[in-house]
């Protein structure tokens, strides 16, 4: 059975992030399995601060449409932004299943129209974490919840943790399926690690620079925190979101300026050269959900120091691919850091732990869990099957 499957997203390539991938990724072993697939997106670069694509995008091997993006409201993460033709778009076309992305974004509430009018059966990934917490948050999540999550056929969670929270908002627990985020494992096989011994150690951090989410104020703390004479060398990764100029003066404020690197958005073959070179990654996430750059760094044989938040212990198993810290907790990092960047034979036992346990994620192995899901709904079925856990 050839499906016709609309995906849609706020965000896509050349924009960056762990959507941007996920959805590029799952429409080409779409397209792979003989299905067919389109991409329903905004002209939207960042939303941290505003901009527009300004180059033309390269090709894909699947219609990608893009609407103008405008900002509503001046929500946090973007929230307030949406894009009258994406709604036009899905409204308008014909599809078995829409797949729409991202907790709370204008492509969940466009699927969620489109589903309410029996258009297409409607998929939310929801890629959700538990946000701060706040009553706010928690009356949002909650708005958001009934508005598009109660109208799809089925919410894909990617770890337990976020399935619990889900049924917790009230998503029919018989409609939510745990598929965690798959990763292109082709990208690291022929990725030659150049770990050679050098005159300090080298800590990466890949993501968004974003200090409310992120951490990587508590990761510089931490840095501060090491005997000089045993400071590694850190090496901060990917798009600013406006926390740059607060990292450069913080650097230099804790005296760490000379040990701190901050390389900006890298295309994917520095980004790669990055995982190769490095020899221990940290993420020190405040909140987070299911961040792929985890699977990246398992995947390059890094050793992990992250937080234990949202779905990040489902991925990173404690003593065995990676240390796990209390978020916030600046000391606890620094222990964590010391005491890998002081042990050879552990930061190499949990590398060659994570490269075993990262073959579960691969896209090879998922990409047929939303395949069949999507075949599933296209016959009728809307409750959930029963599917292995990983």
């Amino acid at each position: 059975m050839t499906l016709r499957i609309v995906e849609l997203t706020q965000r896509f390539s050349p924009a960056l992030g762990g959507v941007e991938q996920h959805v590029a990724h799952l429409a080409t072993e779409l397209g792979r399995a003989g299905h067919s697939v389109e991409i329903v997106t905004s002209d939207l670069s960042r939303d941290r601060p505003f901009t527009r694509i300004g180059i033309a995008p390269p090709p894909a091997p699947f219609p990608v449409r893009r609407h103008r993006a405008y900002r509503l409201l001046p929500a946090p993460h973007g929230l307030g932004i949406l894009s009258p033709g994406m709604l036009i778009d899905a409204l308008t076309g014909r599809a078995d299943v829409i797949h729409a992305h991202a907790f709370g974004y204008f492509p969940t509430w466009v699927g969620a129209l489109a589903g309410r009018l029996g258009r297409s059966k409607l998929v939310i990934t929801a890629h959700s974490d538990e946000g701060s917490g706040t009553p706010g948050s928690l009356r949002y999540a909650r708005w958001v919840t009934r508005g598009t999550l109660r109208q799809a056929d089925r919410t894909v969670a990617q770890t337990e943790m976020e399935a619990t929270r889900l049924r917790t908002l009230g998503v029919d627990p018989q409609r939510i399926e745990v598929i965690p985020t798959p990763i292109d494992l082709e990208e690291f096989h022929d990725l030659a690690p150049s770990r050679s011994p050098k005159a300090r150690p080298v800590v990466l951090f890949v993501g968004r620079l974003y200090l409310e989410q992120k951490g990587l104020d508590l990761l510089l703390r931490a840095l501060a925190k090491l005997p000089r004479d045993r400071q590694p060398d850190l090496r901060l990764v990917g798009e600013d979101w406006g926390s740059r100029p607060e990292l450069e003066r913080l650097a230099s404020h804790l005296g760490v300026q000379d040990r701190v690197t901050i390389t900006g958005r890298l295309s994917r073959p520095e980004v790669l050269r990055e995982y190769a070179s490095a020899d221990l990654f940290v993420l020190p996430s405040r909140f987070d959900s299911f961040p792929v750059v985890l699977l990246e760094a398992m995947a390059a044989g890094l050793p992990i120091i992250a937080t234990r938040v949202g779905g990040i212990p489902e991925v990173v198993a404690e003593g065995s691919t990676g240390l796990l810290v209390p978020p916030g907790d600046v000391d606890r990092l620094k222990e964590a850091m010391e005491t890998a960047l002081r042990d050879d034979s552990l930061r190499r036992s949990l590398g060659q732990a994570g490269l075993r346990a990262v073959d579960a994620y691969s896209w090879k192995r998922l990409a047929p869990r939303y395949i069949a899901m999507f075949s599933e709904l296209a016959r009728g079925g809307v409750t959930a099957r029963t599917a292995p856990r990983i």
